[in-house]
């Protein structure tokens, strides 16, 4: 076996290993998500036992939430690596940077379910404002990934060009969805599960659009 077939072989068994700790590590941060559910759970002794369940309704929502959205992180972690054909010393690094931010999602989650008072926007805030930070990791690891030579050379280029605009425009969406925090959680909340879905939708039609000759 040729010297650059062996270093394609052993990239390969990286890339493999890399998508194995990731794949990890967000099993575990889903399963963090879940702890102010249960560990912190501190009902107090009372006849009204619904109600003092009701109470945590907020910690409920920020699970809820959280989850839905880690999820989505995942299945876009997913489909990126499934296109990459091996990795290099960069692309672990970004990976790692992206992890960091996977791993911290679960600190603003819990800071989001126990502090609801009203007129307080710092925690949807600092929630947004991680996801955010968080998206731009993504978006980052394509865009590494697709200028060095990390891509399958046999995917369409089209489908690249909608990957590339999806990238952008997901982390366009929840820079909005800062700017929405303050607005309460709701706002926020349209913002990732309504408003992404449709404009990215929109995005790549209008590209799709561009593209047919006239």
């Amino acid at each position: 076996m040729s010297k650059s077939a062996e270093d394609r072989d052993q990239s390969s068994y990286d890339l493999d290993r890399l998508v194995v700790l990731c794949d990890g590590v967000f099993a575990i941060v889903i399963t963090l998500l879940v702890l102010p559910l249960t560990a912190e759970v501190d009902v107090p002794p009372t006849d009204d036992l619904m109600g003092a369940v009701f109470d945590l309704w907020p910690r409920v929502v920020s699970f809820a939430v959280s989850f839905l959205v880690v999820g989505q992180f995942w299945i876009v972690h997913h489909r990126l690596y499934g296109r990459f054909t091996r990795c290099d010393a960069g692309l672990i690094r970004i990976a790692l940077l992206s992890l960091l931010t996977v791993c911290f999602l679960p600190f603003p989650a819990a800071l989001l379910g126990e502090h609801t008072e009203a007129g307080d926007e710092f925690p949807v805030v600092f929630y947004a404002a991680s996801l955010t930070l968080t998206s731009l990791t993504f978006t980052a690891t394509w865009m590494y990934a697709k200028s060095h030579g990390l891509v399958d050379p046999s995917l369409d280029e089209e489908l690249s060009r909608e990957m590339t605009t999806r990238s952008f425009v997901t982390s366009a969406v929840f820079v909005v969805s800062i700017g929405a925090a303050y607005l309460g959680l709701l706002a926020a909340v349209l913002c990732w599960m309504v408003l992404l879905p449709l404009v990215r939708k929109a995005v790549v039609r209008m590209q799709r659009a561009r593209a047919v000759p006239a």
